[in-house]
């Protein structure tokens, strides 16, 4: 991981029913390193795991979002590897789109792509 900065995240428990689902479902959409046989991943600039102990972050809460290059391929991605749609990408602000998924263990999540002004 590369330097942590006073206030920033650093580590991500994401609940989960099937920690081999989830696993598969952030490798395979966001490309996030999984430690199998552990729960454990590693995101850019994020270190965690995917926990059975607590229930998915559904509607209300914080909401944790991923940037990503492309957010129309990635919802398509998400979709295909299980996610439902909650939000097809709109924008915010002038600088970025943003776009809402629940993954397959129901929790929901951001994805949000920088645009060019």
């Amino acid at each position: 991981m590369s330097r942590q900065n006073h206030g920033q995240v650093c580590y991500l428990q994401i609940p989960a029913q099937s920690i081999e689902r989830s696993a598969g479902f952030y490798e395979a959409v966001f490309g996030w390193m999984v430690e199998r046989p552990h729960p454990s991943f590693e995101a850019p600039g994020m270190i965690g795991q995917w926990v059975t102990d607590r229930q998915p972050a559904g509607e209300g809460g914080v909401i944790f979002w991923i940037l990503v290059e492309d957010i129309e391929a990635t919802l398509r991605d998400a979709q295909d590897a299980g996610a439902q749609i909650l939000k097809t990408a709109y924008p915010d602000g002038g600088e970025r789109l943003l776009g809402v998924i629940r993954d397959p263990a129901g929790n929901e999540v951001g994805v949000a792509q920088l645009v060019a002004p």
